[in-house]
């Protein structure tokens, strides 16, 4: 049977209910999110929240994510991106939020904190404690297959000015990674758009954002023109007991 996750990323929630993001109501989108997974999948077995859950949001708006997203799955976790507030994330973390190695029987998953040495302009990077965890970590994975998640694109993703933004120590990252043939999957958010790529015989696939998706494959920022592509959405994931994953999005119809 295996484990079934969903992923969701790139909430940007505001400070206060009914504040905009970018033209829309975020926490509407969210609502509408939270409401299809609901229904589509009940068995699901734990949320992964990928990062920017909020657009520099205080404890009020993480608080309003979680009643959002209440009963969604019987474990959560969450990890920062460069919108969020790491401080405040821990202050209001409950249950499972903040672990960050999960053992979900075959598989092991890794949640990494890619908000070290930000750049100003949206970058972030693993500090040298993270990246340790991580070796540390996959290193007594023993034979379960290893799922990693973090917020910043750990490849290139075609964008010029999305890859000037990616994960600044990428090459640190794939050293430890390439170290372990364990590890099958990397997921991330950051990009709001969908991408699945393959670097070797690690998939890596992107989450669409909650609230407003980014055209790909663009040298200046842009968001997505398509009625389609440009519908919030999210990802999910089939850990299979053999080792495989799967995975696929959904997205779902929501105006501003």
């Amino acid at each position: 049977m295996g484990r079934l996750l969903i992923q969701i990323s790139d909430c940007h929630l505001p400070a206060e209910a009914g504040g905009l993001f970018r033209g829309i109501d975020p926490e509407r989108h969210l609502r509408a999110i939270a409401d299809d997974v609901r229904m589509r999948f009940p068995d699901a077995d734990a949320l992964l929240l990928t990062g920017d859950l909020t657009h520099h949001g205080g404890a009020d708006a993480y608080r309003r994510l979680l009643d959002t997203l209440d009963g969604l799955a019987p474990a959560r976790y969450w990890l920062p991106g460069n919108h969020d507030l790491n401080g405040v994330m821990a202050d209001v973390a409950r249950e499972s939020l903040g672990q960050k190695c999960i053992d979900l029987v075959r598989w092991r998953l890794l949640m990494l904190d890619s908000t070290a040495r930000p750049d100003g302009r949206g970058g972030g990077s693993l500090a040298q404690e993270e990246l340790d965890w991580l070796e540390a970590s996959l290193a007594t994975a023993g034979e379960r297959p290893v799922l990693i998640a973090l917020h910043h694109n750990p490849v290139p993703v075609d964008s010029e000015w999305q890859d000037q933004i990616m994960l600044g120590n990428a090459a640190d990252f794939w050293r430890v990674v390439d170290r372990y043939p364990r590890v099958r999957g990397v997921i991330f958010g950051h990009v709001h758009q969908v991408q699945a790529l393959q670097r070797g015989d690690v998939a890596l696939y992107s989450a669409p954002s909650t609230a407003v998706q980014f055209q790909a494959r663009q040298a200046e920022f842009s968001l997505e023109p398509d009625p389609q592509l440009a519908q919030p959405g999210y990802r999910v994931y089939r850990l299979q007991d053999d080792g495989r994953l799967k995975s696929r999005v959904l997205r779902v119809e929501c105006g501003a």
